[in-house]
């Protein structure tokens, strides 16, 4: 057996295919951290993104209609107009920039609307004013913590108001809870301005100012889920995941969402590379039986002393090791691409997943993540190659087991969809709803609500039918007339 198992492996690895996948492998690894090195994967927004409709906002103050057009609309161009002039003194990644884009904008924005509204409030108006005037002066004074400490007396005169209004016994059960969320936000935000000043962590387009950025992002939203009881489980645990994801960042200092480096591809692994796993494993798989029959060699390879079922399992055992050594591929020309563009320091940051079942941050060796992510993937990749290793041995064609097989992952796009879309049982025991193990990880669950241990069943139940066909139809085959 392990003697036609080496026989098999020898074959793999000596045909020609085998070295221009490789080569194609290797090309589209450097060509993935090539991308991932000079585009901006983030969508980190810039002067030209967020002013990109700038002409369309002088356009449409120029035609301007208060009879007919939308104040909102008016007002928020105004604002970008006024913010866009600020912006052209200062560089898009400066915290001048941040600042127009996050705190003048709004206040601008909601000055216009105020001055055309029907009744005006002349106070709030001129208070509008000042913070607009207090930015403004903090701009040209290239001092952000002016900014900052004039956030930070706002916030703490309106944490203690609140504290106040909650102390007080005359609300109602709505208007408590109401007090409540703003006061959590507020002593949120104000925990955030101490830890800016704390840090001297300036606005502008670094990780630690982003986690700050995203952690307030998550506050309203928040507060939102805790105190409604109609919840959208899904859409709370992504917030809870965001909010303590990004704290965590804050704590330990750990520039965990840039991925442009060594350790976001490895994160991401297989996400960019599966695509290249699938075609080596379904290649091998698809032709390692057929080819025998399409060029007549079967006949004296089971004159050997081994039995068909031996060589069909040699075969197999074959394809399936296929599989591990071509992820050990493309992971060293990925060790080897990625040290050369980006070096290795980012590879001792961790994986931080928020896990929402035990309420844990779990820190995770990138190396480790790695192996749990593959464990996780296996399934899918073997059910496919398995796919492609039955079709090749019952029909003898390894173009048609080949296409069969990517049908399938075609297929298996529209199938889900639809699981996802509709409440069809049947759909539950379709072995594509059921093949993507990656969903259970760290607290997760099945998009389908379906159990982990409802997935391993199916999965090995389409597994052994697949195995089992293949073994009695190669067991039966008539090789006389090949």
């Amino acid at each position: 057996m392990l003697k036609l198992i080496k026989n098999e492996l020898f074959k793999v690895f000596h045909k020609k295919s085998t070295y221009i996948f490789l080569i194609i492998a290797l090309l589209y690894v450097v060509l993935t951290n090539v991308i991932y090195k000079y585009f901006d994967l983030n969508m980190t927004q810039n002067v030209s993104d967020y002013f990109y409709d700038i002409n369309y906002a002088e356009e449409y103050i120029n035609n301007y209609n208060p009879e007919v057009d939308n104040l909102t609309d008016y007002a928020y161009y105004m604002a970008l107009l006024d913010g866009y002039g600020l912006s052209k003194e200062y560089s898009d990644d400066s915290w001048q920039y941040n600042i127009i884009v996050e705190e003048y904008i709004p206040l601008s924005q909601e000055y216009y609307y105020q001055i055309h509204s029907e009744t005006i409030d002349d106070n709030y108006v001129n208070e509008l004013k000042r913070e607009m005037g207090k930015i403004v002066k903090a701009l040209i004074n290239n001092d952000w913590k002016y900014v900052a400490n004039n956030k930070k007396e706002e916030l703490e005169k309106q944490v203690n108001e609140l504290e106040s209004i909650i102390e007080s016994n005359n609300l109602s059960n709505e208007e408590l809870t109401n007090y409540k969320k703003e006061h959590f936000i507020a002593k949120e935000k104000l925990e955030l301005i101490n830890y800016r000043l704390d840090e001297n962590i300036e606005y502008k387009n670094d990780y630690l100012n982003q986690a700050i950025t995203n952690v307030e992002n998550t506050l309203y939203p928040l507060t939102e889920y805790v105190y409604q009881q109609d919840i959208n489980q899904d859409d709370y645990e992504n917030i809870l995941k965001d909010y303590y994801e990004n704290k965590y960042i804050l704590e330990h200092k750990e520039n965990t969402i840039d991925e442009a480096n060594t350790r976001g591809i490895l994160k991401n692994f297989f996400n960019e590379y599966s695509f290249l796993i699938y075609v080596f494993a379904i290649m091998i798989a698809g032709g390692i039986v057929s080819d025998e029959f399409n060029k007549g060699t079967i006949k004296s390879l089971l004159i050997t002393p081994f039995s068909r079922i031996k060589i069909l399992a040699s075969k197999f055992i074959t394809a399936f090791l296929a599989i591990p050594i071509i992820i050990l591929a493309i992971f060293i020309f990925q060790m080897l691409v990625g040290t050369i563009l980006f070096g290795i320091s980012s590879l001792s940051i961790p994986v931080v997943i928020y896990n929402v079942q035990i309420g844990e941050i779990l820190s995770i060796n990138i190396f480790k993540y790695f192996l749990i992510m593959l464990v996780a993937n296996l399934p899918q990749i073997i059910l496919l190659m398995t796919l492609a290793f039955s079709v090749s041995t019952i029909f003898n064609s390894t173009a048609f087991a080949i296409t069969i097989t990517f049908c399938g992952i075609i297929g298996a796009q529209f199938i889900n969809a639809l699981a996802l879309s509709y409440d069809i049982k049947i759909l539950d025991y379709f072995v594509t709803t059921n093949w993507d193990f990656t969903q259970f990880l760290f607290g997760g669950k099945s998009k389908y609500d379906l159990s982990l241990y409802h997935s391993i069943v199916v999965c090995i139940v389409y597994f052994a039918i697949m195995l089992i066909t293949s073994f009695i139809v190669f067991n039966k085959k008539d090789i006389k007339n090949i």
